[in-house]
Order: C-alpha cells, then sequence, then structure tokens
C-alpha cells in the first residue's frame, strides 16, 4: 500500500466512524456532543502518523498517547460548581471568568498545548469585555478564540468541561480550603525536595 492509500484510508475509516457512529450514539443519548467531539478529536490523534504524510499530533494530543490516556480525561466545572449548593452553576463559572488571573492563566494554558488557539483574537476579546461590558461565557472564549482547554455543550447532560489542569484551578478559586491545601502541598514538596532547607519561591 503506498502512502497516499494508507492516507486515504485512514481519514476514510476516521470519517465513517466520525459520522455514522458517534452521531448514532448521541442521538440516542449515549453520549453527549461534547463528549462526542472529544473522542471524534482523541480518533483523530491516534492515527498512524507514520502513514499519514504532514500529519503531526498536537502537543495535547502528543501528551495524552504519551500518558495511554484512553478515556475523556476533561472535568466537569458544573459538577464542581454544584458542589457549592448553587442553583446557577454557569453563573460561577462566568463569574469565574471575570478574573484577569483566570484569563491570563487560560491563556497560558492553551499556548502550551493548543497550536490553534488565536491569542490576537484573546487580546480583542479582552478589550472588548473590558470596554463594551461583554459577558465572557465559556462558548464565547471557545468560539472567540479556539480554545480546547475548556468544552460546553447544552441540553440533556450538558455543561462545561474542561482539562484537569483547569478544572483544579477554578476548584481551587471557589474552594479557599482548596488552595490552601495546595499551597501547603507545593510548600511541603520543596521543602522536601531543597532537605529542609528554607527556599525563596
Amino acid at each position: 500500500m503506498t502512502d497516499r492509500e494508507a492516507q486515504i484510508e485512514a481519514q476514510w475509516t476516521y470519517e465513517i466512524s466520525k459520522e455514522k457512529v458517534l452521531k448514532r450514539l448521541v442521538k440516542k443519548g449515549i453520549m453527549t456532543q461534547a463528549e462526542a467531539d472529544d473522542l471524534s478529536e482523541r480518533m483523530l490523534e491516534q492515527l498512524d502518523t507514520d502513514k499519514i504524510p504532514g500529519f503531526r499530533l498536537s502537543p495535547l494530543g502528543e501528551k495524552m498517547r504519551t500518558n495511554g490516556s484512553c478515556l475523556n480525561p476533561y472535568v466537569s466545572l458544573t459538577e464542581i460548581a454544584k458542589e457549592k449548593k448553587t442553583s446557577s452553576p454557569s453563573y460561577l463559572i462566568q463569574s469565574w471568568l471575570r478574573s484577569n488571573t483566570t484569563v491570563e492563566y487560560l491563556r497560558m494554558w492553551e499556548k502550551i498545548y493548543n497550536p490553534k488557539f488565536q491569542d490576537n483574537a484573546c487580546d480583542e476579546l479582552i478589550h472588548a469585555v473590558h470596554t463594551t461590558g461583554t459577558t465572557l461565557t465559556p462558548s464565547l472564549w471557545i468560539r472567540s478564540t479556539n480554545a480546547k482547554g475548556i468544552k460546553t455543550s447544552r441540553g440533556k447532560g450538558g455543561g462545561t468541561i474542561a482539562h484537569p489542569e483547569i478544572a483544579e484551578m477554578f476548584r481551587a478559586w471557589l474552594f479557599p480550603e482548596f488552595m490552601l491545601k495546595l499551597v501547603q502541598w507545593y510548600r511541603d514538596f520543596y521543602h522536601d525536595r531543597h532537605n529542609g532547607e528554607e527556599v525563596e519561591l
């Protein structure tokens, strides 16, 4: 089989799985659209790159493959927000997104793991939020910057999910006791690493 034939076969198999299988699973309510989208991306990244000229894994895909991840690694921000016993978890997520620190953290994560992240669009979005009173929602963030660290879906079983490195940042923002544990762990780690010497962090 030539390289071109292998490329066509791999892409054909991926498209059939995406269009026929995943859409059917979503339609039957077996999985959410967000889960299907995530699985679709991982299927694409799992293609035999040696047989597809010019195909390269994204940094996040490479990391997921190295770690042997075969399950959806994303964590539900909606469920974390519900731990606050709130009737509006989406409002808590939007409040978190109002923080400049949050946006810069998300930008940093995307620039590391997402080569398709639109950094210039991020600047424009931040400017619009500050000058026009636009509410920054997960959907707006994703749509404007092509972000991959956060995903959102509507309808039954919908909500907002995020990569663990983002989800735990949200948890720390929401729960001071969790933030304190992170800081304590961080200091203990450095204390052990430097044999008890006081280290300026």
